[in-house]
């Protein structure tokens, strides 16, 4: 593999000297106190990404204003009594060999009806447009309103500077505050501070005109901006270019390219998005302006983000997720280890949990992210002869993580493949990235000298005849036909067998179940261009439902283009020779089928670890076979019981 020199190239923004061309996007993380405050926690998660080898470090969205904070545990910037804790957090990243940034923020419309701190009262924003997400009427600001907040975003560039950060980055995307500014689609203003794109920008302009007055000219200033919000009458990237130009002609130091807004959904890529999906965009900006560029979207492969930059589509990669799911990527990069990045697979689950459910900051792939301190692996006191039965995602971070701490261990999956459940959950459209997981862990298992037994069942014998010190089941979930009347017709099968490519279906399909697995299977056979009709039964809950708010999002928007029926609470009578009878408007109807496919709930198969209960000294039971779950649980019950034995 030929080096990744230009990933790896020293460059700078401004004044700001950076050793190589890879940033730390910023994320919310919610590892704050309820005061907004720096934690310990926050320091050691920042800590682990400056050790990883980033060059610079932009920590996540910081609250200028306490209006303006999105939840309660969002990091402050307000009131100098922030600086201390700041400069612990600056002092830290220092000592590990980064740069750091900190990215201002108010959530302006985008923001719950009760505020998270600070004083009650509507959100406010530059027109009473509502966010159709938030569904919150917020109240305009005033003329005075918006002059002070200038200066709040000035102040907060002014006890950066005092705390120590190399440079700050304004949030001017995603549709905050900044952004509602610039935008059409959120500002319909008829004072200096709305009309045409001189109105709409002069919030933004007397954000850094203000700043330097405080700063210094001198001061690196970042500014992402949405160079489209994806939203009809929004940004786009005609107007985004001379916004860039005229940030440039204002003394900013480089734009950081993102998109979207709440309402579109775009904000954080999926897997259906390519990656290096916002290169584009990038690209135009960049022949906009002559300041650096920096790009988000969908980064996770450092030969990429090497391209990238090599081929002058943008100066820096912008990474949040990939270093999320690896914080050593830059340094195994660097050293051509890629076969040993754990590499992120676009599933949104950070975000959900942070953004939707107003949770800590956690990985699916992960399981140190915010727990780094005792997260840390000790080696074992004593080896143990393990025993892992089951080779998908739970099963084989736990043979990593044992034979990590020392361990002698042996996994057994009954399978000629590694990965359960993994080998069919990365078959549908958009979902291809989740066979980095198998790769990752085939290859540390490998590595580590776990001793892989494939094709062979484990049975109750041969593990009595082995005398294990440790018994790890992680033998998955399994699906069983559901008690519809006709289910066991020769043309019904089970949504598994059909992603597993066991099953063959006829032209006209009707997949019965309308959560993520259904949905996911419809939309694989609707691209083998078979004609399909999805039958969601329940009256209850959303067209995948099980899935996280912020993909689910995306993935409608999909759905809803593809061209097939979705029959939604529409309860099934039965099944026939000629298709499926559901209830439909309180009349059956039959929807004719070649094939029919059913996507029921999954149940444990926990057969094997009911056997051992009373036989093995130490048995844990992970995964789906303790409870049909997610990938996430699956691979952080791995690591937690691996690091307890």
């Amino acid at each position: 593999m030929e080096p990744l020199t230009k990933l790896f190239e020293p460059a700078s923004i401004g004044t700001m000297e950076l050793k190589n061309r890879i940033i730390m996007a910023p994320m919310g993380t919610f590892f704050a106190d309820e005061d907004g405050l720096v934690t310990e926690r926050l320091c050691r998660y920042y800590a682990e990404r400056a050790r990883g080898g980033v060059a610079l470090i932009v920590v996540e969205v910081t609250a200028v204003a306490p209006e303006g904070k999105a939840s309660a545990r969002e990091l402050r910037v307000y009131g100098d009594g922030v600086i201390p804790g700041l400069k612990r957090l600056v002092d830290t990243v220092h000592r590990n060999g980064a740069k750091i940034a900190i990215q201002f923020h108010h959530a302006g419309r985008q923001r719950r009806a009760e505020p998270a701190d600070g004083p009650p009262g509507p959100p406010v924003a530059p027109s009473a447009i509502p966010c159709r997400l938030m569904k919150v009427m917020p109240r305009a600001l005033t003329i005075g309103e918006i002059e002070a907040l200038v200066e709040a975003f000035a102040e907060a560039a002014r006890r950066a500077q005092e705390a120590g950060f190399d440079a700050v980055m304004y949030h001017g995307a995603h549709g905050y505050l900044i952004c509602e500014f610039l935008s059409p689609y959120s500002n319909k203003r008829t004072d200096k501070y709305g009309g045409d794109l001189d109105g709409r920008m002069r919030f933004a302009l007397e954000i850094v005109a203000r700043s330097k007055e405080k700063v210094g000219s001198d001061f690196p200033i970042l500014f992402r901006i949405s160079a489209d919000e994806y939203v009809p009458g929004g940004l786009n990237i005609d107007e985004t270019c001379i916004m860039a130009q005229r940030l440039q002609d204002a003394g900013v130091h480089c734009v950081d390219v993102s998109v979207g807004n709440y309402e579109s959904g775009q904000i954080v890529q999926s897997g259906w998005l390519p990656r290096g999906c916002l290169v584009p965009l990038a690209m135009e900006i960049k022949k906009a302006v002559t300041i650096p560029v920096s790009v988000a979207g969908r980064i996770n492969d450092p030969v990429l983000a090497n391209s990238i930059i090599e081929q002058g589509k943008s100066d820096f990669v912008s990474l949040g997720r990939a270093l999320l799911a690896d914080a050593e990527f830059a340094n195994k990069a660097r050293e051509g280890r890629l076969e040993d990045i754990r590499m992120c697979t676009a599933c949104c689950l950070c975000m959900d949990t942070v953004v939707a459910n107003d949770q800590p900051l956690i990985c699916a792939v992960n399981a140190t992210v915010g727990k780094e301190e005792e997260s840390t692996l000790v080696p074992a006191s004593r080896s143990k002869r393990v025993l892992v039965v089951g080779g998908g995602p739970a099963g084989m971070e736990a043979a990593r993580v044992a034979a990590l701490r020392g361990h002698v261990v042996t996994l057994y999956e009954k399978e000629r493949v590694l990965g359960g459940q993994l080998t069919i959950a990365a078959v549908p459209p958009g979902k291809q990235e989740l066979a980095n997981i198998t790769k990752f862990l085939g290859h540390e298992l490998s590595k580590l000298g776990v001793h892989v037994r494939m094709g062979e069942r484990a049975t109750v014998e041969a593990i009595v005849e082995m005398k294990p010190d440790a018994v790890v089941i992680a033998t998955g979930s399994f699906t069983a036909l559901p008690d519809i009347e006709g289910a066991s017709l020769p043309h019904v099968v089970l949504a598994r067998d059909v992603l597993r490519d066991s099953k063959m279906v006829g032209q006209r399909v009707v997949v019965v179940g309308g959560g993520r697995v259904g949905c996911e299977t419809a939309d694989l056979l609707v691209n083998q261009g078979k004609e399909v009709t999805l039958v969601r039964m329940s009256g209850h809950g959303h067209l995948a439902g099980d899935m996280g708010v912020l993909t689910r999002t995306q993935y409608l928007v999909r759905l809803r283009q593809l061209p097939m029926t979705i029959e939604a609470n529409s309860p099934v009578e039965k099944i026939t020779k000629e298709g499926v009878i559901i209830r439909k408007d309180g009349k059956s109807t039959l929807v004719q089928a070649d094939s029919v496919v059913l996507a029921p709930m999954p149940k444990p198969d926990n057969r094997l670890a009911e056997q051992l209960k009373d036989i093995t000294p130490e048995l844990h039971v992970i995964g789906d076979c303790a409870e049909p779950r997610g990938i996430a649980d699956a691979i952080h019950e791995g690591f937690r019981i691996a690091s307890e034995l």
